[in-house]
């Protein structure tokens, strides 16, 4: 098995609901390149099982294994063809105030949790965390499916049951000085490019050239491309064909829409193309994609 690659671009978390929490449910897995966010990410496992590595570790996960991934670490999910049900959420710090530095400026040294199991010996605290933190993991599930009067405030309120946990719980480490140098700088960045991101988050469709990011960022072209790559870890072309690739899947699966129609929504002017950069980003064929929803 190949190492996570070192090369990994920004993704920028897009919020399904009105809680800094991002949260999916999917049965899919076709691998996703090596990638960072600053949101917290925590991945149940549902299905029969996955690979996701995390820096230069490939860790292996069961049914109901939990993973803890911190904010701006470099991970990569490997594919399975026979698919993985999973849930997943991305939780951002802001709403815990001080509390989310202690957990976000910190790194946590144990992310692979697994259940209690009768004919293995389990390390008790482990054990314990593991379930508390997979019964609020359930409980935000059922109140997403549900969506029931009021399921945003159950959401908000388990969301903080669960970082309150990891707060107290959790075994962390102070990250050395270069660490937290790195990680300061790469954040810097991301805020110098916060228009250009969001433009292009809410206009998918729309052609945006490099002379246009350039100037929403206010610099020229030079310093842009170089800033842009730095703190994404690929170009600005490979990170519009990415982010277009990925909101085509979403209409994929999210829609009954035509592959063509997809495609030119998420601002392909060529299906050739489209075809191209979807199997490269996807791991197969827009066709392919679908027919396993």
């Amino acid at each position: 098995m190949a190492q996570p690659s070192i090369r990994a671009w920004h993704e920028k978390i897009r919020h399904k609901t009105s809680q800094p929490l991002n949260i999916i449910i999917s049965s899919l897995e076709e691998g996703y390149p090596a990638h960072w966010h600053k949101e917290l990410e925590i991945v149940y496992i549902l299905g029969e099982g996955m690979q996701i590595g995390i820096g230069g570790e490939i860790y292996t996960l069961r049914t109901r294994d939990i993973l803890l991934i911190n904010s701006c670490e470099v991970h990569q999910n490997y594919a399975n063809p026979n698919g993985c049900a999973k849930i997943i959420l991305q939780l951002d710090k802001l709403p815990f105030g001080a509390w989310g530095d202690l957990i976000f400026n910190q790194k946590i040294v144990q992310p692979h949790l697994r259940p209690a199991v009768t004919d293995e010996q389990t390390n008790t605290w482990q054990a314990t965390l593991h379930g508390e933190l997979e019964r609020l993991i359930l409980n935000i599930q059922r109140e997403w499916e549900g969506q029931s009067d009021g399921f945003e405030l159950v959401i908000n309120a388990r969301m903080h049951d669960l970082m309150a946990l990891l707060l107290r719980q959790v075994p962390r480490e102070i990250y050395s000085k270069e660490a937290l140098t790195k990680r300061k700088i790469r954040l810097e960045q991301l805020d110098r490019l916060e228009g250009v991101l969001n433009h292009i988050e809410n206009h998918p469709g729309s052609e945006m050239t490099l002379k246009q990011a350039a100037d929403i960022s206010g610099y020229s072209i030079y310093h842009f491309t170089r800033l842009f790559k730095e703190a994404t870890g690929v170009t600005f072309v490979d990170y519009i064909n990415i982010f277009r690739a990925n909101y085509a899947g979403q209409l994929l699966l999210g829609s009954d829409m035509s592959i063509t129609e997809a495609a030119y929504r998420a601002g392909f002017n060529s299906i050739e193309t489209f075809n191209r950069v979807f199997k490269k980003v996807n791991g197969c064929t827009p066709t392919l994609y679908r027919s396993k929803i």
